[in-house]
């Protein structure tokens, strides 16, 4: 079922990224440190991560991939070379090698994308969102050290799925760019 929802947040992203132009790569986020386009080669980036992972080598996140056309086309690839491994080798429940964080990971950087462009993220898959707040709690639990996520915050009543997810990863819901604060 993991790797299920795994293609199922690659494909929704993907989706995402095939609406991006030149002139949305500038567009703040809510990663603090990365503009639209930075997050777009982060998210493209991550299949190829998660796939050194899956072979047992130490990944390298820091990547230096810079995407600016074919965005979707590119996380498709990525990705189903990342759907094909996890049909290869199986799903197990390793921390960090798990179909589950990984499409949380996707799924957060989703919904990221979605504010950045200023998008609705009803239309996106809920199981996806839901599936991933339960891995980040069972990897991460709400209180967190590292920099990539920020300790749990909860989202307004009312919200979506993916609201919560990222509410849950620690980002501000709803977010406000930075210049808009």
């Amino acid at each position: 079922m993991g790797v299920l929802a795994l293609q199922r947040a690659l494909t929704q992203a993907a989706e995402l990224l095939d609406t991006v132009t030149a002139d949305d790569l500038t567009r703040p986020t809510p990663c603090p440190e990365w503009d639209l386009r930075k997050l777009a080669n982060h998210m493209i980036a991550q299949p190829r991560v998660f796939v050194t992972m899956l072979q047992g080598t130490p990944p390298g996140w820091n990547g230096h991939e810079d995407y600016a056309v074919n965005l979707g086309e590119e996380l498709r690839t990525r990705g189903n070379a990342l759907i094909n491994l996890w049909r290869e080798v199986g799903a197990d429940d390793m921390m960090m090698v798990d179909p589950d964080w990984q499409s949380a990971e996707i799924a957060i950087h989703t919904w990221d994308l979605c504010v950045a462009l200023g998008r609705p993220t009803d239309g996106l898959d809920e199981a996806v969102a839901q599936r991933a707040v339960v891995a980040m709690d069972r990897i991460l639990g709400p209180e967190r050290k590292g920099r990539a996520f920020a300790n749990a915050l909860s989202a307004p009543e009312g919200s979506g799925a993916f609201e919560h997810l990222a509410a849950y990863a620690g980002r501000p819901v709803p977010f406000a760019p930075a210049s808009s604060r």
